[in-house]
C-alpha cells in the first residue's frame, strides 16, 4: 500500500494505515506475437498477444504453452446446422492481425466444392468440376458409381483415378 500525507498523524508522529478502497487492477503481460519472450519468464506468468488475441502460460524461464481448450473435454455436436454452426480456420494468408477466422459449415463445404445437400465423401478430378462428378461440372454428366468389389483412389501424381477390381464373375454357360 502506498502511504500519503493523509496517513501520518502530525500530532503524535505515528502513522496509521488507511484502507485502500480503490479496485485493484490486474494487467497481463502483453505484446505482439512476434515479440513473445523466449527467456526470462516466470512460471505461471500469462502472456497475451495483442495482434493475434492468443494467450500463453509460461511454465519456466524459457518455456511457454499456448492456452487452448482440450478438445476431448468439449461437448459433442449431435447435428450440424450448415448455415449457423461455425468452424475455426487458421488463415495462413493473413498478413497481419488475427489469423484465426470463423466460417459456417455450409460455406466451408462450398469452399471445398462439395454440394450443399451432399453427405457423401466425394472428389472432383476435373479442375473446376463439382465434387462427386469426376469429369462433369454440374451432375448431368461425369457421374461414376462404384459397385460391390470395386474401389478407386487417386494415383501417386494425384491426376488420375485408379480403379481396383476384386473379382469379376462372368457367369456360367
Amino acid at each position: 500500500m502506498r502511504l500519503t500525507e493523509a496517513h501520518f498523524n502530525a500530532g503524535n508522529g505515528t502513522t496509521t494505515k488507511k484502507q485502500n478502497t480503490m479496485a485493484q487492477k490486474i494487467k497481463l503481460k502483453r505484446g505482439l506475437k512476434a515479440s513473445l519472450p523466449t527467456e526470462g519468464m516466470t512460471a505461471g506468468e500469462p502472456l497475451v498477444t495483442t495482434d493475434r488475441g492468443t494467450m500463453y502460460l509460461s511454465t519456466d524461464a524459457t518455456t511457454k504453452l499456448p492456452v487452448v481448450p482440450p478438445i476431448e473435454d468439449l461437448g459433442t455436436l449431435s447435428v450440424v446446422d450448415g448455415a449457423a454452426d461455425l468452424l475455426i480456420v487458421h488463415d495462413a494468408d493473413e498478413a497481419a492481425g488475427q489469423k484465426e477466422k470463423k466460417i459456417t459449415f455450409g460455406n466451408f463445404k462450398a469452399a471445398l466444392n462439395i454440394p450443399a445437400a451432399s453427405t457423401d465423401e466425394m472428389v472432383a478430378l476435373k479442375s473446376g468440376g463439382t465434387s462427386g462428378y469426376l469429369f462433369g461440372e454440374d451432375g448431368t454428366d461425369g457421374l461414376l458409381v462404384m459397385g460391390e468389389g470395386l474401389s478407386w483412389a487417386l494415383n501417386a501424381e494425384q491426376n488420375k483415378a485408379e480403379l481396383s477390381v476384386d473379382v469379376i464373375d462372368g457367369g456360367t454357360f
